[in-house]
């Protein structure tokens, strides 16, 4: 009788410790996994209908791999490398951006696109556009002549209104590498008691790079040597130069204003005679010459000036922007006399008409 009890008792306790172990088993495992533990479950059943042998199935090796994430986001067994670029003066701009680690700029939003420049720490580059969908900015490359590139958002401070934006499409194709195309040779050898037979070798020829070759599109690639139409625009091509008519410098060609726009100088407003007086008069010298000390006066009629000439008698000075007063002394074989003295402001686009005074000694 025990030896009855033993034969059911033991197959049924052992169902319900595998039924555990393949609940907890079957909520973190797939696939193959869930294969096996299904196998084990059904080996438990029979064994308890029929009384089969119970072999356990031993459980397959797992492989853990370790990827790490790329600036673009994506993932790659090996972080890519970033050559950074020199830094050069900051760029101007409504908008503009730093990284706080050195970001590959490229073609168009991913890795799969050529980096078209290493933004180095450091570095103020102009924001042109953005692409929300991917958290992308383009940017002007700065020192490339209004050459345009993708930077990550990751590593990026953007400072401006990034409202005025223009959000653009997200590229559809990235640059890719054509496959090699094959061609085949054919030799046929004849023997006139068996059939003709044919040898075929095959040759493969060199490879070429297909991408975007026209250097104004936003996702162009140096590498490129076939371009495969897949190259995408931000609005037209970006040219940078100084957009403005009235500038010295305009760029008819230009699209992006540069900051580097310079103007014509407006030569200053003539100055304005206020007061003048000739007094003190000593002498006379062992020579016979009486000294004379005068004064005159002016209005600054501009704010543009770089500062006064005053040409007197006594010879030629210059004055600092803003000075209003000219006092000097000078000899003369007489006691008295009168002199002219001319007063003109001046600046980098010339000097003013002058203002003239004259001077009665004493």
């Amino acid at each position: 009788m025990i030896k009855g009890i033993k034969k059911y008792v033991l197959p049924i306790l052992l169902i319900f410790a595998l039924s555990a172990c393949n609940l907890q088993l079957v909520e973190g495992s797939q696939g193959e996994g869930a294969e096996l533990l299904l196998t084990i479950t059904a080996q438990a059943q029979l064994l308890a209908q029929g009384g089969l042998t119970f072999t356990p199935i031993a459980a397959q090796n797992q492989a853990i791999v370790y990827i790490t994430a790329t600036a673009d986001g994506s993932a790659s067994a090996t972080p890519e490398a970033v050559i950074p670029a020199a830094v050069l003066p900051p760029a101007t701009g409504p908008v503009t951006v730093t990284v706080s680690i050195a970001t590959n700029c490229r073609s168009g939003p991913g890795q799969s696109f050529a980096s078209l420049y290493g933004m180095p720490v450091g570095q103020v580059a102009k924001v042109i556009a953005k692409n929300t969908t991917t958290g992308y900015w383009i940017i002007e490359i700065p020192g490339q002549n209004g050459k345009s590139c993708w930077l990550w958002g990751q590593y990026a401070t953007v400072t401006g209104d990034t409202a005025t934006l223009t959000n653009v499409a997200t590229p559809t194709s990235a640059p890719r590498t054509v496959t090699p195309t094959k061609t085949a040779t054919a030799t046929v050898t004849v023997n006139k008691q068996s059939t003709p037979t044919a040898t075929i070798t095959s040759t493969v020829a060199s490879g070429a790079i297909a991408g975007c070759t026209d250097s104004t599109a936003s996702n162009y690639n140096s590498a490129a040597t076939v371009n495969d139409g897949s190259c995408t625009y931000v609005g037209q091509a970006f040219v940078g130069g100084c957009t403005d008519p009235k500038a010295t410098n305009y760029n008819p060609a230009a699209n992006a204003d540069d900051g580097s726009c310079t103007y014509p100088v407006v030569k200053p407003n003539a100055p304005t005679i206020k007061t003048n007086s000739c007094g003190g008069v000593s002498g006379p010298d062992a020579n016979g010459n009486y000294t004379f000390t005068y004064t005159i006066s002016w209005t600054d009629n501009s704010n543009n000036e770089n500062g006064f000439t005053v040409i007197a008698p006594d010879g030629d000075f210059n004055y600092p922007a803003n000075t209003t007063v000219h006092s000097s002394t000078f000899a003369w074989p007489s006691t008295s006399m009168q002199i002219e003295v001319k007063v003109a402001a001046f600046n980098n686009g010339g000097s003013s008409t002058t203002g003239i005074s004259t001077v009665s000694c004493p």
